[in-house]
């Protein structure tokens, strides 16, 4: 009987990465695998390195044949499967350890047809997020159907996935031989044919971008002519494919997405090709592509695209040229004469980019951006706009906020996005009372849209909901009364609040001999769990623990708690013992990890009575974090988003469990070791990490203090940050490598304005989703 999951492995003259991707496929945690490696016709060392691999692991097995192409390599190895799934890898890239377990354990408790997760892009510098795959896969969301998550368009990527073998032979899916971008072909109507998709926002992928030095990649690639009709023959192929399947609807959604994405990579890269056969070759591809698509879908573009579309299919390069130069900076298409005025009608869609969600002193406190683009730095409309809140279901209960503008520390840029995509003028800064969204009978369990406006000189105020930018901020949840809390969620990117009163939550955390004990309380009447799980993802279960139920309820240890307007009894107490062995064997923590390298960690679930999937444990106030002691790897265990209980488990060294901010800079410290002291933290530029001319790495000194560790990062002086982005690493005693430093997501808890009221200053310290757990010092 053949393996449960089939990985397939094209290889082709990449000695030099190859022994890496081969030893993250012999290290998956998922137990029944094999590995089908298909040699195509290297002449460097790699086929050498597959056969030692195959012999020295029964699980790879090695396929020769002269080149052909990857396409070719893939369907060879396709025929040779015998698993169930199917899963895909490129000999240059690396997988998280759990990668497979995660994906195969999506589909074997849903019954989708592909499994599909985040994509992480990495180099010698370290891991970020890929923006291809920031949207798409944002949040997880199981047995999602096309028709409702369209955007999946943009994920053409057919590495990140497993497909059940069933559903790709049934639907006769090869690759196209002989092409580049053979992954498009595939991807897109597989999407279409599939009843139900798991999309999964946990990083399984981590995808190569290959440096100076090295042979650059197919993507790296796009001034080659040869790129550019391959890619242009995928985009036809996928859109002919979804017009066979007669649904127009989706083909021409996906038409939208090729215009904005495949296609306008080299749209935008036409003013620096002076290669004429290049451009012509380009007028010529577009022209066609074009004439098969709906006169409709360009309309759905932004003006200055639907304008260079169609100079583009009218063949007139030399204006294509004068409105690329000038819409790549985000300014309004130049007028050009013949050209239909209705193209260059403005886009009135409001765009919003929230940057921090925070509670202080009974208060909502939100800031971001919000804007039309391209809009027109300065403009006195600007800062003519509201915020408010709206209860679901009930449209006439709404709450306003006291809102005004604000101009962040920094290029102009708040990271949530560049700095060229978010205009000057457009920050905002607002709060809401939280007792505002009590009704005068008591709380009650509800859903409240954040809602922004602004004034529109060319036409009646728009509205929008506050939507998330390129990188989510923190969603601290926080309790308003004992048993009632209010928690910050993200629904199709857009921001809500949810009133909840939990059933159960935790209460303590504690390491006692060889397991990790978790406390928790029940709402009074409420039957406590019989077992907690642990998740990587939300609702795919990982390990299931029991319960002991027992003891008496212990009162609220945060005196904030004292004095609320409800007083709700809580009911039995229950306790889960998870060994600390299963901990350490699902983590990878034999070594730091790379900077940037999101450290894999667990949700902690819950299931009652009658459920049908796990939620999501709450953390209870006076909750105490559980931080890693005593030179050895251990757990991290703290609330993370939305409240919910996450452990991480960490390995040996610093943990960052504080910060402050002051008028003179910024310090952070923790818990460590004497032994596990680091010889140095680093700030490496996350902006720029694949940049060979990057601002150079700051070493920063470490203080010893109070049975830990602190550094300091100076608002002034003569090594005055660059301005950007900053993620803190940290140098191992003695070793040259820098490592990725664990942050505990309470910091964010304590962290006021680096750019506040008595002068700006130039540093400010923010913390990135708790789903990569970072740090970011931001520097203007």
């Amino acid at each position: 009987m053949g393996a449960l999951l089939s990985v397939v492995t094209p290889i082709y003259n990449v000695a030099r990465y190859l022994p890496e991707c081969l030893d993250s496929l012999a290290d998956q945690t998922h137990p029944d695998i094999e590995f089908v490696l298909v040699d195509d016709g290297s002449t460097d060392d790699s086929g050498a390195i597959a056969a030692a691999r195959a012999e020295a692991d029964p699980r790879f097995r090695l396929i020769r044949q002269p080149n052909r192409g990857l396409g070719a390599a893939r369907n060879t190895g396709i025929r040779a499967a015998s698993g169930d799934y199917l899963a895909f890898v490129d000999s240059d890239d690396v997988l998280p350890r759990y990668a497979f377990e995660l994906l195969v354990g999506a589909l074997e408790s849903t019954g989708s047809q592909i499994a599909s997760g985040n994509v992480l892009l990495f180099n010698s510098r370290g891991l970020w997020q890929s923006p291809l795959h920031r949207g798409t896969h944002r949040q997880t969301r199981l047995g999602a159907r096309l028709r409702r998550r369209r955007n999946l368009f943009y994920d053409r990527l057919a590495c990140n996935k497993v497909f059940r073998r069933d559903f790709w032979t049934g639907n006769e899916l090869w690759f196209p031989e002989g092409v580049r971008y053979e992954d498009i072909p595939v991807t897109v109507p597989a999407y279409a044919l599939a009843a139900k998709i798991d999309v999964l926002s946990t990083p399984v992928y981590h995808w190569r971008q290959r440096e100076a030095g090295a042979e650059e990649s197919i993507s790296q690639r796009q001034t080659e002519i040869t790129n550019l009709v391959d890619r242009f023959a995928a985009v036809r192929s996928a859109s002919r494919s979804l017009a066979a399947l007669g649904n127009r609807k989706m083909k021409n959604h996906y038409d939208t997405i090729a215009l904005r994405s495949d296609l306008r990579m080299f749209l935008h890269l036409l003013p620096d090709v002076p290669d004429e056969a290049y451009r012509q070759r380009f007028l010529q591809l577009a022209g066609e592509f074009l004439a098969e698509v709906d006169p409709s879908v360009p309309d759905r573009l932004e003006p200055g695209l639907r304008v260079a579309w169609r100079l583009a299919s009218d063949g007139r390069l030399a204006e294509l040229l004068t409105v690329v130069a000038a819409t790549r900076l985000g300014q309004q298409p130049p007028v050009v004469p013949d050209v239909p005025v209705q193209l260059y009608r403005p886009d009135r869609q409001l765009r919003t980019a929230l940057r921090s969600v925070a509670w202080r002193d009974g208060r909502l406190r939100i800031s971001g951006h919000v804007y039309r683009a391209p809009q027109v730095a300065g403009a006195p409309w600007l800062r003519l706009r509201a915020l408010w809140l709206r209860e679901r279901g009930r449209p006439g209960r709404r709450v306003p906020g006291l809102a005004h503008s604000r101009v962040f520390a920094g290029r102009g840029s708040v990271s949530c996005q560049s700095a060229d995509d978010l205009p000057a003028g457009s920050g905002f800064d607002a709060s809401f009372r939280t007792s505002a969204l009590r009704p005068s009978s008591g709380w009650r369990t509800g859903t409240w849209l954040v809602m922004t406006g602004v004034v529109d000189p060319a036409g009646p105020p728009v509205s929008a909901p506050v939507k998330v930018g390129e990188i989510q901020p923190a969603l601290p949840a926080t309790w308003v009364a004992p048993g009632v809390r209010i928690v910050p969620v993200l629904y199709d990117g857009a921001l809500r609040l949810r009133v909840e009163r939990p059933r159960v939550w935790a209460t303590a955390a504690e390491v006692d001999d060889d397991s990790l004990v978790i406390s928790g309380t029940a709402a009074a009447g409420v039957a406590p769990p019989t077992a907690l799980s642990l998740s990587r993802a939300p609702a795919v279960v990982w390990r299931r623990y029991p319960t002991a139920v027992g003891g008496s309820a212990r009162p609220a240890a945060d005196p904030a708690a004292a004095g609320r307007d409800t007083d709700e009894a809580t009911g039995a107490v229950f306790s889960c013992r998870i060994p600390l062995a299963d901990l350490l064997a699902g983590a990878a923590v034999q070594r730091p990890a790379p900077v940037g390298d999101p450290v894999s960690g667990w949700l902690v679930g819950y299931r009652l009575g009658a459920d049908r999937t796990d939620e999501q444990l709450p953390v209870g106030e006076g909750f105490v974090d559980l931080h890693p002691v005593g030179g050895r790897p251990g757990p991290l265990v703290e609330p993370g988003d939305h409240g919910s209980l996450t452990i991480r488990m960490l390995p040996t060294g610093p943990v960052a469990t504080w910060a402050t901010v002051d008028q003179g800079g910024v310090t952070i410290g923790g818990e460590c070791a004497v032994g596990d002291l680091p010889s140095l933290v680093v700030l490496r530029h996350a902006d720029d990490l694949r940049d060979a001319a990057a601002p150079a790495d700051r070493d920063l000194p470490v203080e010893s203090v109070d049975e830990g560790w602190q550094v300091r990062v100076p608002a002034a002086g003569p090594d005055q940050l660059e301005p950007g982005r900053w993620w803190f690493g940290y140098q191992p005693g003695a070793a040259d490598q820098v490592c990725d430093l664990p942050v505990s997501l309470r910091i964010r808890d304590g962290l006021g304005r680096a750019d506040g009221t008595g002068g700006r200053q130039p540093l400010r310290l923010r913390l990135e989703p708790d789903r990569l757990h970072r740090i970011a010092l931001l520097a203007s």
